[in-house]
């Protein structure tokens, strides 16, 4: 059987990195993914700006997706999409063999865990269904802005998805009304002082109390709050809402292994800022590891990610480099180098 240097758990922005990196330093790599795309938790604010990513300029959710699907696939690695690990064992010759729910069977020197929080179900909170059903304008992301234009949208969260929506339709919707029930918003500070500054009427401290659906309840049509502080109630009638309350997430993949991998903090896997898990061989990065200083933005995957695959490299090989290097001049670049640069021609001459 087929034996991969590194089997990449997940293809959120962690993964696909390290599937990048991990063809850098020469290593045999698969990544699978239990979704059948690719691109992680990005997929669910596809239209959202995302800010934070060093290099490009800021762009919405789904270009940066595209951008690193295109950078993971630069050395062919394997990808398998839509396909759920269910198993993992230990062999006696120190390889790790996965089972997966099409009944597949891999081997690996290596296993990354780049699957963040697990297996995420964005189904609302039950104040948001009804008795369970979905409701037709109850939303956990929107991904067509002309749908928001010109309607009452109500957000419920108080953290930088919430934050994130309420001023990006704040300019296309009829007005927006952003729901706390905390004291202060978390998200960056420049975009709370914009959500505050701006047309959006931010609702603070305050609880959600009662809804009522339109007659064939298929839609919210009205929502009561109480201010913490006075328990004055107040309704507000909503054309659409969006629920920003975090996500059902289910990982299986803890339970179903013999090789000791556990929860750490009901989400996490404990690990080293090297990405080091408890289990040689194994290494957590992205939103599912946790270690002092760990940084819960795209940009720190990233940096797990390398550390991820320079921690399996030397695994594997302990006479290898700590560090990768990179040397335009070097052969398994030199097709990659003269495409970029024929692109860089092509694009500064249109300019």
């Amino acid at each position: 059987m087929e034996v991969y240097d590194v089997t990449i758990i997940g293809g959120g922005p962690a993964g696909l990195y390290s599937a990048f990196y991990s063809g850098l330093r020469a290593m045999k790599v698969q990544l699978i993914e239990a979704q059948p795309y690719l691109g992680g938790k990005l997929n669910l604010y596809s239209e959202k700006i995302v800010w934070d990513v060093g290099g490009i300029p800021p762009m919405p959710a789904g270009q940066v997706i595209q951008h690193l699907i295109d950078q993971a696939k630069t050395f062919q690695p394997t990808i398998r999409t839509g396909e759920k690990i269910d198993g993992i064992t230990k062999e006696t010759d120190g390889n790790f063999q996965i089972h997966t729910t099409k009944g597949s069977t891999y081997l690996t020197k290596t296993l990354l865990l780049a699957m963040g929080n697990g297996i995420l179900d964005p189904i609302p909170t039950p104040f948001f269904t009804n008795n369970g059903e979905l409701l037709n304008n109850v939303h956990v992301s929107v991904t067509d802005f002309e749908a928001m234009k010109h309607k009452r949208v109500f957000i419920s969260g108080g953290g930088n998805s919430a934050i994130d929506w309420a001023n990006t339709l704040a300019p296309i919707a009829k007005e927006v009304i952003l729901v706390y029930r905390q004291e202060e918003f978390k998200g960056h500070e420049a975009e709370v002082e914009r959500v505050l500054s701006g047309p959006v009427t931010c609702i603070l401290q305050a609880d959600l109390i009662s809804k009522k659906l339109t007659p064939n309840g298929s839609s919210i049509e009205t929502i009561t709050l109480q201010d913490k502080e006075t328990n004055r109630e107040e309704t507000l009638s909503v054309d659409e809402v969006i629920v920003c309350h975090g996500f059902n997430r289910k990982n299986e993949l803890f339970e179903q292994n013999d090789v000791g991998l556990e929860v750490y903090d009901d989400y996490y896997v404990k690990a080293s800022p090297q990405t080091e898990t408890a289990i040689p061989g194994v290494f957590a990065l992205g939103d599912a590891a946790k270690y002092p200083g760990k940084v819960h933005l795209i940009a720190g995957a990233f940096h797990d990610a390398v550390n991820a695959v320079n921690a399996a490299k030397t695994y594997i090989d302990q006479q290898a480099n700590a560090m990768g290097t990179v040397s335009t001049y070097a052969d398994k670049l030199k097709p990659k180098v003269a495409t970029v640069w024929e692109q860089y021609a092509t694009e500064q001459k249109n300019k």
